[in-house]
């Protein structure tokens, strides 16, 4: 296997974004996109890549802008930048048209919790560029954004700052030993996300307020019609994750893509798991799904269009 990072062509707003590659020695039967999520960084899924590529995938993940590489010094952490939201759209894009140009295989997209709703918004614009999605750790955004508006909410928001949100995640674990218990079971994945200086920080305040603006527009009916019908996507968590609601916001969203039409729509909810479920105890069995789940989808578009 040969791992890589590079920067990315420039965005058209000047940006170039930060994008680590790992490949196997033989040509990739399919190609794997990964969206991390809030407060962390792409390479933490390198265990998941090397599974990926001995299914025979080759794996590309970008930072996000504000997260990873793409931090020159500590202020950036969680930046998103002038172009808010809308530039980790359009970067993502840009990573999927150059990935359908390379490739002739199929290509699926994985997104977890920040990085789902990075999916969620990009199958409303261009599910064509996927031949399958799936989310981690998600959670129907359009609630977390009407909860945020409440004059209450946004009140108590501005006294706590803004590590409240995950304050808020960890105070349903109570008592806890780290401010982030409520990422997983295991004590040692834990200490690994918080002795990283990559992980653990929140979004600047403009930075949330252009991702709940856009995941409320498209969260509508209106946007979810426009994902092609036969895109399968598959949606797993944790029934214990605060970000879901302990899966009720999970299911709000499975349930949006069944009534758009869309004919493959897989829900698994892990007993007890919390949100890294691909660091939870159970990973194992939480990475053997996903990879049954990806080459299933492989192996039935390749099917499909070598017929």
């Amino acid at each position: 296997m040969s791992t890589r990072s590079c920067r990315l062509p420039a965005a058209a707003d000047g940006q170039a974004g930060y994008v680590h590659v790992w490949q196997g020695r033989a040509p990739a039967s399919g190609v794997v996109l990964l969206a991390h999520g809030m407060g962390e960084h792409a390479l933490r899924y390198q265990p998941l890549a090397e599974s990926l590529v001995a299914a025979g995938f080759d794996v590309y993940a970008n930072d996000h802008r504000g997260h990873g590489q793409t931090v020159r010094e500590a202020s950036q952490l969680g930046d998103y930048g002038p172009e808010g939201w809308r530039g980790l759209i359009d970067d993502a894009l840009l990573l999927a048209r150059r990935i359908r140009d390379d490739y002739e295989v199929p290509v699926l997209i994985m997104g977890h919790s920040m990085g789902s709703m990075l999916v969620q918004h990009l199958l409303t614009e261009a599910s064509e560029l996927y031949d399958g999605a799936a989310l981690s750790g998600t959670t129907a955004v359009d609630v977390m954004a009407a909860a945020a508006a409440a004059p209450a909410a946004a009140e108590e928001s501005a006294e706590a700052g803004e590590t409240d949100l995950f304050a808020s995640f960890n105070a349903a674990f109570e008592p806890v030993r780290t401010p982030s218990d409520w990422l997983s079971r295991d004590p040692e994945q834990v200490d690994l996300y918080v002795d990283d200086p990559l992980c653990g920080f929140s979004v600047t305040d403009a930075s949330f307020a252009s991702l709940m603006e856009a995941g409320a527009a498209y969260s509508t009916p209106e946007a979810t019609s426009r994902i092609r019908p036969e895109l399968p996507i598959y949606v797993f968590a944790g029934d214990k994750d605060p970000v879901g609601a302990g899966g009720v916001l999970v299911r709000r969203v499975v349930d949006r893509y069944r009534e758009a039409g869309i004919q493959d729509v897989e829900l698994k909810l892990y007993p007890d798991a919390r949100h890294e479920v691909f660091n939870e105890t159970n990973r194992e069995e939480v990475v053997r799904d996903f990879l049954a789940w990806a080459t299933r989808v492989r192996d039935r578009v390749s099917r499909r269009t070598s017929s």
